[in-house]
């Protein structure tokens, strides 16, 4: 069940007095946001009205329902989800953020070094979150083919070649 569902926004922040709320979009674009129709937290489900087009990944919006700023706050970082059959169709090496989150990232000789925590995008390229295994820490990589060539999603693991530390001789 859990995998049905991919993430496609959060709600950051309530937007005004008349419960309106800003959403982080994880579409291409706003036009294929709106396209999925009625969105759900995997508890409740939200239908949105699009107000205003704040960037490329910002929208602000009228939740069906929502209509003070006190009911806006409690949906702050609120994660929004569709069904994954509402997705448009991937090419055969194409995935899903979503899909990586939880996945084993294992060394080329298969030792597990951790899971995948997070995707990130700071604006250079998209960043994977490593929480290392029986550590209570995490690193951040790059998420380039070099470092990681080989991803299976069906089986559950990405493969990880670290980059060499400048000066660890």
């Amino acid at each position: 069940m859990a995998n049905d569902f991919v993430c496609v926004g959060i709600i950051t922040s309530p937007h005004g007095v008349k419960g309106y709320v800003k959403i982080k979009i994880f579409a291409k674009d706003i036009t294929q946001f709106v396209s999925y129709g009625t969105l759900t937290d995997k508890v409740d489900t939200y239908v949105i009205n699009v107000i205003s087009i704040v960037s490329d990944d910002i929208i602000i919006v009228q939740i069906q329902n929502i209509t003070s700023r006190s009911e806006a706050e409690k949906l702050r970082n609120k994660h929004l989800y569709i069904k994954k059959t509402k997705l448009l169709p991937l090419n055969k090496d194409e995935f899903y953020h979503a899909e990586l989150i939880g996945l084993k990232v294992l060394f080329k000789n298969k030792v597990e070094y951790g899971f995948i925590k997070a995707v990130h995008n700071f604006g250079s390229c998209d960043i994977i979150e490593l929480s290392l295994l029986n550590k209570k820490s995490s690193v951040m990589l790059p998420f380039t083919e070099d470092i990681f060539p080989d991803i299976n999603i069906k089986e559950g693991y990405l493969i990880v070649s670290l980059p060499e530390i400048i000066g660890s001789k």
